[in-house]
Protein backbone atom coordinates (compact mmCIF):
# COMPACT_ATOMS: atom_id res chain seq x y z
CA UNK A 1 0.00 0.00 0.00
CA UNK A 2 1.50 3.48 -0.77
CA UNK A 3 2.91 4.79 2.50
CA UNK A 4 1.72 8.77 1.59
CA UNK A 5 2.47 11.26 4.32
CA UNK A 6 -1.19 12.45 3.58
CA UNK A 7 -2.08 8.98 5.50
CA UNK A 8 0.51 9.09 7.86
CA UNK A 9 -0.33 12.30 9.35
CA UNK A 10 -4.18 11.55 9.96
CA UNK A 11 -2.29 8.38 12.16
CA UNK A 12 -0.03 10.75 13.84
CA UNK A 13 -1.97 14.27 14.18
CA UNK A 14 -3.88 13.05 17.55
CA UNK A 15 -4.50 15.61 20.59
CA UNK A 16 -5.91 12.28 22.75
CA UNK A 17 -3.42 9.85 22.28
CA UNK A 18 -0.15 9.39 20.23
CA UNK A 19 -1.55 7.64 17.58
CA UNK A 20 -5.10 7.20 16.04
CA UNK A 21 -5.77 3.92 15.03
CA UNK A 22 -8.83 5.08 11.92
CA UNK A 23 -8.40 7.86 9.81
CA UNK A 24 -10.00 11.11 9.38
CA UNK A 25 -12.22 10.40 6.29
CA UNK A 26 -14.25 7.62 4.71
CA UNK A 27 -11.71 7.18 1.72
CA UNK A 28 -8.25 5.50 2.03
CA UNK A 29 -9.09 2.82 4.89
CA UNK A 30 -6.09 0.22 3.33
CA UNK A 31 -3.72 3.16 3.38
CA UNK A 32 -4.22 4.94 6.70
CA UNK A 33 -3.78 0.62 8.02
CA UNK A 34 -0.47 0.79 6.44
CA UNK A 35 -0.25 3.87 8.22
CA UNK A 36 -1.40 3.09 11.58
CA UNK A 37 0.94 -0.49 11.32
CA UNK A 38 3.85 1.69 9.79
CA UNK A 39 4.04 3.58 13.27
CA UNK A 40 4.85 -0.10 14.50
CA UNK A 41 6.85 -1.76 12.42
CA UNK A 42 11.09 -1.63 12.91
CA UNK A 43 12.08 -3.28 9.92
CA UNK A 44 13.05 -1.29 6.66
CA UNK A 45 11.47 -3.88 4.02
CA UNK A 46 7.97 -5.25 4.99
CA UNK A 47 4.61 -4.66 3.37
CA UNK A 48 1.04 -4.44 4.33
CA UNK A 49 -1.53 -6.83 2.18
CA UNK A 50 -5.04 -5.76 2.26
CA UNK A 51 -6.97 -8.35 0.93
CA UNK A 52 -10.47 -7.92 3.28
CA UNK A 53 -11.88 -6.97 -0.32
CA UNK A 54 -11.05 -10.41 -1.71
CA UNK A 55 -11.01 -13.24 0.87
CA UNK A 56 -14.41 -14.62 0.18
CA UNK A 57 -15.87 -16.07 -2.71
CA UNK A 58 -19.80 -15.26 -2.82
CA UNK A 59 -20.16 -17.39 -6.68
CA UNK A 60 -17.84 -14.98 -8.95
CA UNK A 61 -14.99 -17.99 -9.50
CA UNK A 62 -16.33 -21.51 -10.14
CA UNK A 63 -13.27 -23.52 -9.16
CA UNK A 64 -13.33 -21.97 -5.12
CA UNK A 65 -16.17 -23.23 -3.20
CA UNK A 66 -18.21 -20.33 -0.90
CA UNK A 67 -16.96 -18.72 1.83
CA UNK A 68 -13.62 -17.96 3.05
CA UNK A 69 -11.45 -19.07 0.29
CA UNK A 70 -8.15 -17.87 0.92
CA UNK A 71 -8.18 -16.45 -2.69
CA UNK A 72 -5.45 -14.52 -2.44
CA UNK A 73 -2.75 -17.22 -1.34
CA UNK A 74 -1.93 -18.46 -5.13
CA UNK A 75 -1.22 -14.63 -5.74
CA UNK A 76 1.00 -14.17 -2.61
CA UNK A 77 2.80 -17.79 -3.51
CA UNK A 78 3.74 -16.67 -7.03
CA UNK A 79 4.93 -13.46 -5.74
CA UNK A 80 7.46 -14.70 -3.41
CA UNK A 81 8.77 -17.07 -6.23
CA UNK A 82 8.91 -14.79 -8.61
CA UNK A 83 10.53 -12.44 -6.04
CA UNK A 84 13.39 -15.27 -4.41
CA UNK A 85 13.85 -16.23 -7.96
CA UNK A 86 14.80 -12.63 -9.17
CA UNK A 87 17.17 -12.61 -6.08
CA UNK A 88 18.82 -15.94 -7.38
CA UNK A 89 19.65 -14.75 -10.66
CA UNK A 90 22.40 -11.89 -9.39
Amino acid sequence: MPLFEHYTKQMTDCHLADINNIGKYRSGGACTAAAFLKEFVTVPHWAHLDIAGVMENKDEVPYLRKGMAGRPTRTLVEFITRLTEDKQSF
